[in-house]
């Protein structure tokens, strides 16, 4: 079959292409049949496909933004197993910016959440947990107002916890460390560990992680691209796939940059999942040629050591190309998203079976209009396809099921229970990323060595460090609002502090002899907004 692709490309490619237009044609007039399984969500308001998950009782969850850029809000959706919606929770205010870019759940109905968000003047990781009831349990947020940083991929433990890829924590430029990072929560959202993860191979740079896979022995593996030095023929860095893999505590164990040693071929890795038997890894990835600048949709096969087993292309002699979210649907057989073509305006989009070897057995396209899109496999061994769709500069949303086979699935019309875990009906309504304990960043604890800290916002501590009494400066303060002092420590946890005085007075002492020597963050704020925060240092 792979032979057939790549030998009569030019015939699939135009008829592919008639089915693209026929797709997008009857778009509309098939959403309401029977026979086919395709739902649209906020049709007209122009919103972006993030992530999606099969949800204990077998509906769907997907989270997305309003809007292509930073928006304000963001929306997660709860549908039934036939994509109709149930309840709706809308995430952010006006003020600041947020993004979730990565979702998991687990039997227990809890939502895990992952991204960014501006709530305190700067980029900062954001990490919230929803209960069954869809009601905010707690959130975290990696204050670093020098960072644009944030939380990416998150995987749920079997504890009742997570884990989640931190991108970008250290301060760059000059300094390029700590650009993957792994953050463990417990399940009532302690922080239990963090682990950055800094190469030393001196060939190596600008990591930047893709994807989060929790492995047998409750170890993880985190897909990932680099920049990896050619010094025998042009001195230049080239984009090679690159994997880490971790104990159950963060801990490193090995890395994997795949053509290492060959400065004619490397590539992007996307995502990684394991056979069903737990004996191999396969990544799907973008496989580069850089002597014809061509891309490959692949399959990288390596063993639980790391060591690369095989590469598979699965179309060849495109410019362009990628495969994305290969998933096991029985022992030989993946299922995948894949993508090539020559510009970014001529490509073709289509969900592939696949065996072992990157052979393809059977494909079904999805359009060229196509841009984000999400695979997974449910329960019943369907294909649910979570994607949207840039047409007249504006994306839709959509939801799309197929069977094994790839064909249109059809429409469950047997009852099933939803929301059991929940005693009372789930509302929509929005939920504010607010009071999230902030972790502050260790690395740059007593960067402020003399008397006075100047913070954010016109906020200024002093002595710093402090042995006793801190005095809390903010200056510009406006008649008749009311400001309130919160102090957190690095796990962000809440010390109790008294309010700031009346606007006026300008300063306020307080007493930290209580506090357990350690970094800890005064944030100034008003009732609804953000003001100020400045770090400080406690010491005995």
């Amino acid at each position: 079959m792979q032979c057939i692709l790549n030998t009569n490309s030019v015939i699939i490619k135009s008829i592919l292409s008639i089915g693209i237009c026929l797709y997008f044609f009857f778009l509309s007039t098939l959403l309401p049949a029977q026979s086919r399984w395709l739902q649209s969500y906020f049709p007209g308001q122009n919103v972006v496909a993030q992530d999606f998950s099969e949800y204990y009782d077998h509906g769907y969850l997907m989270t997305g933004k309003f809007g292509p850029n930073y928006v304000h809000y963001v929306w997660l959706l709860k549908t039934d197993i036939n994509g109709e919606i149930f309840w709706q929770k809308t995430f952010g205010e006006t003020v600041s910016y947020i993004g979730f870019f990565s979702m998991a759940t687990n039997h227990s109905g809890d939502i895990f959440l992952s991204g960014s968000t501006t709530y305190y003047g700067s980029v900062d990781p954001l990490i919230m947990k929803l209960n069954a009831c869809g009601e905010k349990e707690w959130c975290r947020i990696f204050y670093s107002p020098t960072h644009f940083d944030y939380a990416h991929s998150i995987v749920a433990t079997e504890d009742g916890g997570c884990a989640v890829i931190l991108r970008y924590t250290g301060t760059f430029p000059p300094n390029f460390d700590d650009r993957i990072c792994l953050a463990r929560f417990s399940a009532n959202g302690d922080l239990l560990w963090k682990q950055c993860y800094n190469s030393t191979d001196p060939y190596l740079d600008s990591p930047d992680s893709r994807h989060l896979l929790e492995t047998p022995g409750k170890g993880f593996l985190i897909t990932a691209k680099c920049g990896y030095l050619d010094t025998a023929i042009t001195n230049m860095y080239w984009l090679k796939h690159y994997y880490i893999k971790t104990d159950s505590l963060g801990n490193f164990e090995w890395e994997t940059v795949v053509h290492a040693d060959n400065n004619l071929q490397g590539g992007d890795a996307w995502t990684t999942t394991m056979d069903p038997g737990n004996n191999y890894y396969y990544s799907s990835v973008s496989h580069y040629y850089h002597q014809t600048n061509f891309s490959s949709p692949a399959l990288i096969k390596l063993d639980l050591n790391g060591n690369v087993i095989d590469i598979y292309d699965i179309v060849s002699g495109y410019i362009n190309g990628g495969l994305t979210y290969a998933t096991f649907i029985d022992d030989t057989t993946l299922a995948a998203n894949c993508v090539y073509g020559n510009t970014s305006d001529d490509y073709l989009t289509i969900t592939v079976l696949i065996d072992t070897l990157g052979n393809i057995l059977n494909y079904t396209d999805l359009g060229s209009s196509v841009k984000r899109k999400v695979l997974k496999l449910s329960f019943d061994n369907k294909l649910p396809i979570f994607f949207d769709v840039l047409q007249n500069n504006q994306f839709d949303v959509y939801l799309r099921k197929l069977n094994i086979n790839l064909e249109d699935d059809t429409i469950y019309t047997q009852p099933f229970t939803y929301d059991s875990l929940c005693p009372y009906q789930i509302v929509s309504d929005t939920i504010v990323q607010d009071d999230c304990g902030l972790i502050v960043g260790i690395e740059e604890a007593g960067e402020h060595g003399g008397m006075e800290a100047w913070g954010r916002g016109g906020v200024v501590v002093y002595p710093n460090p402090v042995r006793e009494v801190l005095s809390v400066r903010v200056l510009g303060l406006s008649e008749g609002i009311v400001y309130s002092l919160e102090i957190y420590d690095v796990f962000g946890r809440l010390a109790p502090t008294p309010a700031l005085p009346q606007p006026g007075e300008g300063e306020i002492r307080v007493d930290v002899s209580g506090l357990v020597p350690g970094i800890y963050l005064a944030v100034v704020r008003d009732k609804k907004h953000f003001i100020g925060s400045a770090k400080f240092v406690v010491v005995r």
